[in-house]
């Protein structure tokens, strides 16, 4: 059996800084929306250091168009896969909850082949809060001090038959 047909969704992407997270005296942390980052667009993916500088830590809104993919037969489902975000992230399609992404793990796979529309509108929300070191090792092993972002690739797999891997 021939594998799925992949269609990567890499760019461009836009992306919206939603708010800074900055630490408190008491271990919380606050919201911060101002003197905010400017928006744009980026490939995908990509962690937000060239964009939005190593050492933001907040809430970043990435968002991506794409269309349907054509000539779908009748037994083909088409799966959206991510490859992870960094720290943790909240995936919609068209307006409808997802899953949610949290760090480098194995993918996430999720069939949409039912909340496809002609056009689509994917949106992810990545969220990197402050940690301290120790609390960052744990979390974040391997990419302690990097920044955040939609680092893992995304993409559709169509595949034949209706089975899940």
């Amino acid at each position: 059996m021939a594998g799925p047909h992949v269609i990567r969704l890499r760019g461009p992407w836009e992306y919206e800084p939603l708010a800074r997270l900055v630490p408190n005296a008491d271990g919380t942390q606050r919201e911060e929306t101002h003197d905010l980052p400017p928006a744009g667009r980026s490939e995908m993916p990509a962690d937000w250091g060239a964009t939005l500088g190593v050492d933001f830590r907040g809430r970043v809104r990435y968002i991506r168009r794409f269309g349907c993919p054509t000539g779908l037969g009748p037994r083909e489902r088409v799966w959206l896969v991510f490859e992870g975000a960094d720290a943790t992230a909240v995936a919609r399609l068209n307006e409808r909850p997802l899953v949610e992404i949290c760090g480098l793990g194995s993918a996430t796979r999720i069939d949409v082949t039912d909340l496809l529309a002609q056009r689509n509108l994917l949106v992810v929300d990545v969220e990197l809060p402050p940690l301290d070191a120790a609390a960052e090792r744990a979390a974040r092993p391997g990419r302690e001090g990097l920044p955040g972002g939609l680092i893992g690739e995304v993409r559709l797999e169509i595949e034949s038959g209706g089975g899940a891997r």
